[in-house]
């Protein structure tokens, strides 16, 4: 069974300067750090011919990410990246309204086409481009809990030609259902944070123990399919869960004959298994090892995780209670 959401891959030309960015505004901090080596089992584990990697996992509240440095230089083309491009587009990080986490990121090279603005929902967004090119979504919320002393993982965004397929794969993936879906634009809000004229699109949203899925189909400018794309593409690169039964997870997988990379591979600190949804994005299951520091659980139970989940909780309440009596 599907814990939670782990981990967001990310691949980038410069580690040490992405540890830097990621890490300037407490929003992530150092967990571990390893070399990836150009093993028959790592290759074929992610479909590569050089495997070689230098690898950082960056553990947040309520999330983490996980960066590559891939020696081999042959991926270098660079990615459509754009807001509306198919594929794992971006993470979101949630604050409080004030625009502290902004400013701070813009100091450490980020860059961004518009200040934080709202959309009517109480909330404030803004798109962000990390040193890379890579976006990041800022979001403020009006329940952010007091003891919150730095910014948490909200969810993972990923855009798809064919939102409706995307979505009820990840659904199955996860044994969790859509927890809303909605049509958006045009509308200048829109535009203004999108940074698109004219912006229209479609939004649906799975909700896990500790952050969400939320998935983009847009119609104006229209996603289309991308080719499937190597595991060294600079970019947003997978989406991993946490599993609390591999194999058993594996076996529903086969059963419903989704494409895996190929069986569980022990990598010491867990059991990983890859593969690839209908738009050919990768994703992972992990089955961390006894005694794991980094698992879904731990994340919820640190005290600002613990602090976030239970305001969270109290606001969706809130706006059930009151959509119920309209």
């Amino acid at each position: 069974m599907i814990t939670g959401l782990h981990h967001t891959g990310l691949v980038v030309t410069d580690l040490d300067a992405a540890i830097a960015f990621y890490t300037s505004q407490q929003a992530f901090a150092v967990a571990s750090r390893f070399d990836l080596a150009d093993t028959p089992e790592n290759r074929a584990m992610l479909q590569l011919d050089d495997a070689r990697a230098r690898v950082a996992f960056l553990r947040g509240t309520l999330g983490a990410i996980e960066l590559f440095e891939y020696a081999d230089a042959g991926h270098r083309a660079d990615p459509e990246r754009e807001v509306y491009s198919a594929g794992i587009r971006h993470i979101c990080l949630q604050q409080d309204l004030s625009d502290i986490l902004y400013d701070g990121f813009v100091r450490a090279g980020a860059a961004s086409h518009s200040r934080p603005s709202g959309l009517g929902t109480g909330n404030s967004y803004v798109y962000i481009r990390d040193p890379e090119g890579n976006i990041i979504e800022l979001e403020g919320v009006p329940w952010a809990p007091a003891a919150a002393d730095r910014p948490w993982f909200a969810h993972t965004a990923i855009v798809s030609p064919d939102m409706p397929r995307l979505l009820a794969f990840y659904a199955m993936l996860t044994g969790q259902e859509s927890a809303r879906q909605g049509s958006f634009g045009p509308d200048p809000k829109f535009d203004r944070v999108a940074g698109i004229a004219n912006v229209r699109f479609d939004g649906g949203w799975l909700r896990l123990s500790n952050a969400e899925l939320e998935f983009w189909q847009y119609h104006q400018p229209l996603t289309t399919p991308v080719a499937r794309r190597a595991l060294n593409t600079p970019g947003w690169n997978h989406v991993c869960f946490e599993s609390d039964d591999l194999e058993a997870d594996c076996q529903r997988l086969v059963s419903q004959g989704i494409e895996l990379h190929g069986p569980p591979q022990d990598v010491g600190s867990a059991t990983v298994l890859f593969g690839r949804d209908p738009d050919g994005n990768v994703f992972e299951l992990l089955q961390p090892a006894q005694g794991a520091s980094l698992t879904v659980e731990a994340m919820i139970e640190e005290q600002q995780g613990r602090a976030v989940d239970i305001a969270r909780t109290a606001w969706r309440k809130q706006l059930a209670a009151g959509a119920a009596g309209q």
